[in-house]
Parts: C-alpha cells; sequence; structure tokens
C-alpha cells in the first residue's frame, strides 16, 4: 500500500508531527511504502530526518500515485486531494482549532475524531452519520519509553510540561505555589519556556509528579510518572485506575470551561499521590495505547476506503463544486488581510509570515484545481 500523510508543518515536535513520525514508521514496519507532505514553505529541519521517510512540500516531486492520502489540517489535505484525482482520502481532525475544521470533497470517505466528544461535535456542526465518523483514540509509541520509573513514597520533582505555559502564567503560580506547599521542586518544559525537548523519554522518568495534557500527559504516564491532567486555565484530576477511562477516552484533557485552578484545588490532587495507583495507570496505558494498535486500526481503515473507491465512479463535477465551496469557505480570511495591507507592516514577524504562508498554499490549491478535467 501506499500513503501519503499530510500536516501543517514538519519542522518542531508537537502532537500531529509525532502522529506522522509514529504511522509513518509503522506502516513502513508492515511493509508499506510512505510520504510525507507538508506545504510549509519555510522548513529547514523535520521532524522526520532520522527516519527513512521521505517528506515533499511540493506534489508535484511525489514519485509516486498514493492508494489512500492519510490528511491532516485542511489546507495540506485540500492540496494533496487537488493534485491526486485517483487517490481516495479521510481527514483526522485533531481538535477544534481552525486548522483542523473539517474540509468536505467526494473521495474525502471518513473522517478521524480523537475522542467521543469531538465525534460528537463533528457530527452535528458538518451534518455528519455516524457512518462518516470513526473514533480512534490518540496512541503512543511505547518502545521509544523503555525507562519506567519507580515512583517515591512521596513526590519530590514536578514538571510543568506543556506549550503554552510559561514561567509568569497565572495557572503555572498556582501550580508552582501548591508544590512549594508540598515542598516539591517544580520544573517547566515547554515551547513557552524556551526550553522545549525533542526526546521527553529521556526527561520525564526524572519527574514523581508532570502537570501534562493530551500526548504530553500519555509520554508522562508510559514513563511511570504520576500526571495531573491540564487545562487552558485550570487543572483536573490526579489520573488514577478509577479516572482512566473518563481521561484516556478526554485525550487526558480538562475542559475549557473547568473552574480556576486554586492553590488548594492543586494541593489536593499532589495530596492523593500513590506510587500503586500510578504504576496502574501506567501499566494500562502502555497495554491500551500502543501506537501498533492504531496503525493496525489505521490500516484497516485504509483498506476499507480503497475498496469503497474501486467501486465509486468519479464525478469530476461534484469535485469542483467541492473545491469551489471550499475555497469559499476560506475566502473570507484571505480578503480580511488584502484590505489589511495598510496596517501589515505593523504586524508581529510570526503572523506577517503565517499570513504569507496561507497565501502561498490557497496559490497551490487553485493551481491543482486549473489541472482538473
Amino acid at each position: 500500500m501506499k500513503v501519503l500523510i499530510t500536516n501543517t508543518r514538519l519542522d518542531r515536535r508537537g502532537g500531529s508531527e509525532v502522529i506522522v513520525h509514529n504511522l509513518a514508521r509503522h506502516l513502513q514496519e508492515r511493509g508499506h511504502t510512505v510520504m510525507a507532505y507538508t506545504g510549509h514553505p519555510n522548513e529547514v529541519r523535520r521532524l522526520l530526518d532520522l527516519d527513512s521517510v521521505p517528506v515533499v512540500n511540493n506534489i508535484r516531486n511525489l514519485n509516486f500515485t498514493p492508494d489512500i492520502i492519510h490528511g491532516q489540517h485542511h489546507l495540506d489535505t485540500m492540496s494533496a486531494v487537488a493534485a491526486l484525482p485517483e487517490s481516495p482520502a479521510l481527514f483526522h481532525s485533531h481538535g477544534g482549532v481552525w486548522k483542523d475544521v473539517l474540509p468536505f470533497h467526494p473521495r474525502i470517505y471518513k473522517y478521524i475524531a480523537i475522542s467521543r466528544f469531538m465525534a460528537e461535535r463533528h457530527q452535528i456542526e458538518s451534518n455528519l452519520s455516524p457512518s462518516q465518523i470513526e473514533i480512534l483514540l490518540n496512541g503512543i509509541d511505547v518502545s521509544n519509553f523503555q525507562t519506567v520509573r519507580e515512583l517515591p513514597s512521596h513526590p519530590k520533582k514536578a514538571l510543568l510540561y506543556n506549550r503554552i505555559f510559561h514561567p509568569e502564567h497565572a495557572l503555572t503560580q498556582t501550580i508552582r505555589n501548591a508544590c512549594a506547599r508540598h515542598n516539591i521542586e517544580l520544573d517547566i518544559i515547554g515551547l513557552a519556556a524556551g526550553n522545549k525537548i525533542d526526546h521527553p523519554e529521556e526527561v520525564l522518568p526524572t519527574y514523581d509528579v508532570v502537570f501534562a495534557s493530551g500526548l504530553s500527559a500519555m509520554d508522562a504516564i508510559a514513563c511511570g510518572c504520576a500526571v495531573i491532567s491540564l487545562g487552558r486555565t485550570s487543572c483536573g484530576n490526579l489520573v488514577t485506575p478509577v479516572n482512566f477511562d473518563h481521561y484516556r477516552e478526554a485525550n487526558f484533557l480538562t475542559p475549557a470551561n473547568a473552574s480556576p485552578a486554586t492553590t488548594e484545588s492543586v494541593s489536593a490532587e499532589i495530596d492523593r499521590f500513590s506510587p500503586t495507583a500510578s504504576q496502574a495507570v501506567t501499566r494500562r496505558l502502555r497495554q491500551e495505547a500502543d501506537f501498533n494498535l492504531v496503525a493496525d486500526r489505521l490500516i484497516k481503515i485504509y483498506e476499507s476506503i480503497i475498496a469503497q473507491h474501486e467501486t465509486t465512479h468519479p464525478d469530476f463535477q461534484k469535485e469542483s463544486i467541492a473545491f469551489s465551496s471550499y475555497l469559499r469557505t476560506i475566502t473570507p480570511l484571505i480578503k480580511v488581510t488584502d484590505h489589511s495591507l495598510n496596517w501589515e507592516t505593523k504586524m508581529p514577524i510570526e503572523t506577517f509570515d503565517a499570513l504569507g504562508e496561507l497565501r502561498s498554499q490557497i496559490a497551490r490549491v487553485k493551481t491543482e484545481l486549473e489541472k482538473l478535467p
């Protein structure tokens, strides 16, 4: 099987980038041919540099016709779908941000959600039938986490492991105060703190308690750490065997509308620290969230889509209408940027670069549309 995986960028370690890395490697181990595609124009260093997985940022450089497009992030997915009229696709949404909004096209046969909540949200917002959505909980490459620590009877070191929390963030201060009550040393690692790491398996086992969410929380649990779930403004609970199913199905996230954390509430979760309970959580996660299970499930989904596509007669008019509708959904954003030329010079450089990237990707989509029959 020939698989093309798309992603908005591949030059840093993030949730979807790690999934590309793990999926590509596991597919290759099963004998499949894999390439990754990103439309990011400034890519210099790739997450996949140390793997034998080729990456292209121009579909014209693709040296095979994919049997399936595993789409992540709609701009890159639709660029690939436009350029590869013989290939069916699925769309893997990892959240509710703009780049994960579902695109619609006759050759996108299936949508993958990372939780039951997101599946229900997609179904309602996009008027999809349940048969069009697959719930696929996140997995981690357990083989990367060989060191599983033994926890002490009382925690001594804690880590705030998240890309958005800097040392002066309000929640950071609350967590620091709670840790101080327990004489626990707190470190901060992440993009906002200016010290992101590429090999968490080497760092996480040195901590007793880790405050994290999503794949970061799963990495920490796999290393044997006690994990307290994070939200954007709050902390959830310490993950235990009792609430494991709840947090697993919620991707180890605390709801955005949760009550703000206090020193008392965080301290109460630290009080629940139990080496025995955390050991049981680690054992379950390593058994149930192994990426081998995710890869096996995805291959079955690929095979089902390919079989369905082989019996589906192409309708190029519907495809053209779908692309037109897609361009219409992103046109307002482009018009806003076009009308804002008089203040573009005052933009932060990161914003200006992002707008340039968006315009480049839309231009590529339009070019590929012009090639369609």
